[in-house]
């Protein structure tokens, strides 16, 4: 019974981790779809005719804009808060990075785990603190990322708005002969 607990926490650890590096992936990508756009927009930036509508789009694309990359940064390196010091949690927390390099060698390191592990409780709470840890900062990217999105897109629509004044503008006389 006690692997079934075990079994169950750690694929609920292995699902939450999946989905950081998923949103990893996403934030990557959108931040190269941004900088193909952001060349694509001072390429053509030169030839954008200041009016009241292009400016404002114009205004409007470069906030938006800005606040998407900094959504995105915030999305792949979160920033984390300690958490308060538990009782039955060790001093040491064996299951992450900081935690494993603190030892001198892995002889030392694999000695303190297994001393955690011999106190089932005190294990399976180091463990279901894991996850939860995991799981807050998926909820932090996730959150990061949703507002990327939103930006990202009004950004999106800004600089198309601008390309087709732009575009309008420029064949506007050869439209109507004027």
């Amino acid at each position: 019974m006690k692997d079934d607990h075990y079994l169950s926490l750690f694929k609920v650890l292995d699902s939450e981790q999946q989905i950081i590096t998923r949103t990893d992936q996403k934030a990557f990508t959108m931040l190269s779809l941004m900088g193909v756009f952001m060349v694509f927009f001072l390429v053509h930036f030169p030839k954008i005719q200041i009016n009241w509508f292009n400016f404002i789009m114009l205004i409007l694309y470069l906030v938006a804009a800005l606040v998407a990359l900094i959504q995105l940064i915030m999305v792949i390196n979160p920033r984390i808060k300690k958490r308060e010091h538990q009782d039955d949690l060790p001093e040491i927390n064996p299951t992450y990075f900081k935690g494993i390099v603190s030892f001198d060698n892995a002889a030392k390191y694999g000695k303190y785990l297994r001393k955690i592990m011999d106190d089932e409780n005190r294990s399976y709470t180091m463990f279901a603190n894991q996850v939860y840890s995991v799981a807050s900062i998926n909820d932090y990217k996730h959150g990061h990322m949703q507002t990327a999105i939103r930006f990202f897109a009004v950004a999106i629509i800004s600089e198309l708005l601008i390309v087709m004044s732009v575009a309008y503008t420029r064949s506007l006389p050869f439209l109507f002969g004027g």
